[in-house]
């Protein structure tokens, strides 16, 4: 689980990396005197641009991936409480990109919120305790075939230019 989370990460930093260098029309150059065309974007400065969101990405899911692991094995329960220790600890993670405690501390508590939350309300997202009844209400009522009510075929009468809507 951790390598994948991890590799969903860095997706998801190369994804912002591209649209964060396509949004921006100006050449990405690297800092130095003689460096490059004019004009042109540098590629060791694009590679940089890309690497840092792809590494801090990845590093807040593996960070998450393995705090809820740990957690789950030193705990011995499966429930929402992991997902909050796994979302505090990539929280300050993601935080750490400020270098600033307060800003590390506030991410860490909304990151873990967040998981709650999300792990909380389960796997569906409609809260039915028996699952027969939530399919029996969203796909037992109708008619297998459908029927028009009385009224449709009055106002098909009164309209008959609108009766094959």
């Amino acid at each position: 689980m951790i390598y994948s989370l991890q590799g969903v990460g860095a997706a998801a930093g190369t994804f912002f990396a591209a649209c964060q260098l396509a949004w921006y029309p100006d050449p990405i150059k690297s800092a130095g005197r003689f460096t490059g065309k004019p004009g042109i974007s540098d590629s060791k400065a694009i590679m940089r641009t890309i690497a840092r969101p792809a590494f801090w990405m990845s590093a807040a899911g593996a960070t998450f991936a393995a705090a809820e692991c740990m957690a789950e094995a030193a705990r011995g329960k499966q429930d929402q409480w992991n997902a909050t220790i796994g979302g505090m600890a990539s929280g300050i993670v993601v935080g750490a990109v400020s270098k600033r405690p307060g800003v590390m501390f506030g991410t860490s508590l909304g990151m873990g919120l967040f998981m709650f939350a999300l792990d909380m309300t389960g796997p569906n997202a409609v809260w039915e305790d028996d699952q027969t009844e939530l399919n029996r209400r969203m796909y037992g009522i109708l008619p297998k075939t459908h029927q028009e009510s009385e009224a449709l075929g009055n106002l098909k009468e009164k309209y008959p230019k609108f009766k094959d809507l």
